[in-house]
């Protein structure tokens, strides 16, 4: 795929053998998502690769097959998506093959899709997803001294208190993992005037939350994204 050979070129790091970082800011949706597609391949050919590719996107919305069941029982409330809304929003809808309901990305959210091999040392697809949110809570608590982190309870996740900070969901095919955790870092309002009228994972817009919204650490995207790169390469989970 062309764009595919462009983009590594420019955008590919690697790291040791086996692990490849992709990064590359305010990437189209549907183009990263047809790039996805084509690491998938690579690592289904190729094992002991693993690629992760950090990026964030423009303004968009993306609607699965189907609402993921909570955790908790109790929480039976969530609200799937109206399709008479698509006339009202500002931004753009895309349709995938995935599990889940609706998600939204935009510009100042960090993205990371973890595309490896789920045979390579017994892993399984619970196991990688809190791996990542592992990872992310110990470097929100070690580098934003963010406390009331939960990724245990209510909806799949990274909760501070009962507000939403990332969403997560993984697919597989061949027993290779793709799509991945979405964190919200910056204050959108454009975003935020658009969760207004979407319910995200079927929860209500305003049950979302940014980091830059609960820290007065500057650089926020930045410096989690560098911690995030650090603490992935010690942990034993994905080496």
């Amino acid at each position: 795929m062309e764009t595919s050979i462009e983009l590594v070129k420019k955008d590919l790091k690697l790291v040791g053998e086996d692990i490849a970082f992709i990064e590359k800011w305010d990437w189209d949706y549907l183009e990263a998502h047809e790039f996805q597609k084509a690491a998938l391949e690579l690592v289904r050919q190729n094992p002991k690769l693993s690629i992760f590719i950090f990026c964030s996107h423009p303004h968009c919305l993306t609607l699965g097959r189907g609402l993921q069941k909570s955790k908790d029982p109790s929480f039976t409330s969530l609200i799937d998506f109206d399709p008479r809304l698509k006339e009202r929003l500002d931004i753009p809808l895309h349709e995938i093959k995935r599990g889940g309901g609706l998600t939204f990305h935009y510009p100042g959210q960090w993205v990371l899709y973890p595309i490896i091999n789920l045979n390579r040392s017994g892993k399984d697809v619970y196991k990688v997803m809190n791996g990542i949110l592992e990872i992310t809570t110990d470097v929100l608590k070690d580098y934003f001294k963010i406390e009331n982190l939960s990724y245990t309870e209510k909806m799949l996740g990274l909760w501070h208190g009962d507000k939403k900070l990332a969403s997560i969901g993984l697919a597989v095919s061949h027993f290779v993992t793709y799509h991945g955790m979405a964190l919200n870092i910056l204050q959108d309002p454009r975003m935020k005037k658009s969760l207004e009228l979407i319910n995200p994972c079927g929860l209500p817009g305003s049950t979302y939350v940014e980091l830059e919204s609960i820290t007065s650490h500057e650089e926020t995207f930045k410096t989690f994204h560098h911690a995030f790169k650090e603490k992935l390469l010690q942990s034993p989970l994905f080496n």
